[in-house]
């Protein structure tokens, strides 16, 4: 009996451990987004499937700023958690609602991004190189 004790802790404790772990690969990857009027908006996020993010904003048409981060996904909802840069606080998260490989912002820096909403970005295609190319 004190020997099925251990292994059925395993039965039930492995599957719970394994769903807790989701494989993030199908939601990692490069989203570029742009808005062109009088200016040239842009905004380029990059999801690593480690958790890690980069994000680039161009909210002035002059200024880039990068930004780094972690990231989660719940449900619909990407949430980017940003890194502090040397005495500097963490700027506030950022959160994306993703549908059809397209993330759309639903919370964003307002004092950044003053004359318009961030663009909404669509998920880069990835162009795998052939070496047979660098003949």
């Amino acid at each position: 009996m004190k020997r099925l004790l251990p292994l059925a802790i395993l039965v039930v404790v492995l599957p719970v451990v394994a769903m807790g772990k989701e494989d993030l690969s199908k939601y990692t990857g490069t989203y570029k987004g742009e808005i062109r009027s009088i200016r040239y908006l842009t905004m380029t996020l990059s999801l690593g499937d480690d958790g890690t993010a980069t994000l680039t904003q161009s909210p002035d048409a002059v200024n880039e700023i990068t930004s780094f981060g972690r990231w989660v996904r719940q449900g619909d909802i990407i949430r980017l958690n940003f890194e502090s840069v040397g005495k500097q606080p963490a700027p506030s998260p950022m959160t994306f609602r993703l549908e059809h490989k397209t993330l759309t912002p639903i919370k964003w820096n307002h004092n950044l991004w003053r004359t318009a909403p961030p663009p909404a970005m669509k998920r880069m295609k990835i162009i795998k190189h052939d070496p047979d190319d660098d003949l």
